[in-house]
């Protein structure tokens, strides 16, 4: 199992109180459902393709408006071919519809939104966790990339749920596709404060879980790799200054050099293999005194540039 069907399935179990349920079911119908008008009269068509969401979905409306749900099966024919869910609710639809203010008296839609269902927090909650019921997803946190993101159809709703989970510090970016507007977010410290907020609480605990681990486990790779990258760094340069050392050996030798120059070709050529930080750390066992990383570097610069000018001569 996916763990975006993980978190809706510890969603799908959440216990909640009337006013909440009436938030999530208007989330739900709102951003998900599709009305219908027949001969049998007015219903609306709520498709998905989780088992546990389309289960949540009939208690709910069972539970605040003692609704029938007729529900049906199908295979999508594109995609991955998985069980859609299909959920028809044909009686007491305008009943419904009109409670939670989706439909007005003349049969006509309300374009508003309902304030007066989400005056509570718990409520606002409750209608973001029905959003991402019908219409969100999540990345597992073991994956290269940390993605959240809910789908809504049109802007208004976008500013609204905005502004809803800016007001808990959450900061989602939206960008517009052909399915509609999509709200995001790739911070993980984002996504699991939104988890919270809807209340996936133990999914919360294995989200972090898991990115500490992976975040750890890519720290490690970076320490490791930096690691190798300065070991072959340090290898390149002591190759450099040992072919510096036997150019100026052959071509001028090493009497005339400077004592500190001298020292320096001593404890490169006794360890050959040593970066200059080690050199440094065993500088006064070979030649007794301390030198310096920096002033190695010097000197083997000294003795680079020496080198040039000898080629320059010839």
């Amino acid at each position: 199992m996916s763990f975006s069907s993980e978190v809706k399935k510890e969603l799908a179990n959440i216990e909640a109180d009337n006013c909440c349920i009436k938030a999530e079911l208007y989330g739900i119908i709102k951003y998900k459902a599709t009305l219908k008008l027949s001969q049998a009269g007015l219903g609306f068509e709520i498709i998905t393709t989780s088992n546990v969401v389309a289960r949540r979905i009939v208690q709910l409306f069972k539970k605040v408006y003692n609704s029938l749900i007729d529900i049906y099966t199908a295979k999508r024919t594109k995609l991955d071919y998985k069980t859609k869910y299909i959920l028809n609710i044909n009686n007491n639809c305008f009943d419904i519809l009109k409670d939670l203010k989706i439909m007005n008296d003349d049969y006509s839609l309300n374009e508003q939104i309902n304030y007066e269902i989400l005056k509570k927090d718990c409520c606002k909650s409750a209608l973001i966790r029905g959003l991402f019921l019908v219409q969100g997803s999540v990345n597992n946190p073991e994956t290269d990339n940390y993605h959240l993101e809910v789908i809504l159809n049109n802007i208004e709703d976008v500013n609204y749920i905005t502004n809803i989970l800016q007001m808990v510090n959450i900061h989602p970016k939206m960008i517009e596709r052909s399915k509609g507007y999509v709200l995001y977010l790739k911070k993980s410290e984002q996504i699991g404060d939104f988890l919270n907020y809807i209340g996936a609480v133990n999914n919360l605990f294995q989200f972090e879980d898991k990115r500490i681990k992976k975040d750890y486990n890519n720290y490690v790779n970076r320490i490791i790799n930096c690691d190798i990258a300065n070991e072959q760094k340090a290898m390149n340069s002591a190759k450099i200054q040992l072919d510096n050392i036997k150019f100026l050996t052959e071509n001028q030798g090493l009497v005339n050099l400077t004592q500190r120059l001298t020292d320096a070709i001593l404890l490169r050529t006794t360890y050959p293999d040593y970066s200059l930080s080690e050199l440094s750390s065993v500088s006064e066992e070979v030649i007794g005194k301390y030198i310096t990383k920096s002033g190695l570097s010097h000197c083997f610069k000294d003795i680079e540039i020496l080198c040039e000018e000898i080629k320059g001569k010839k």
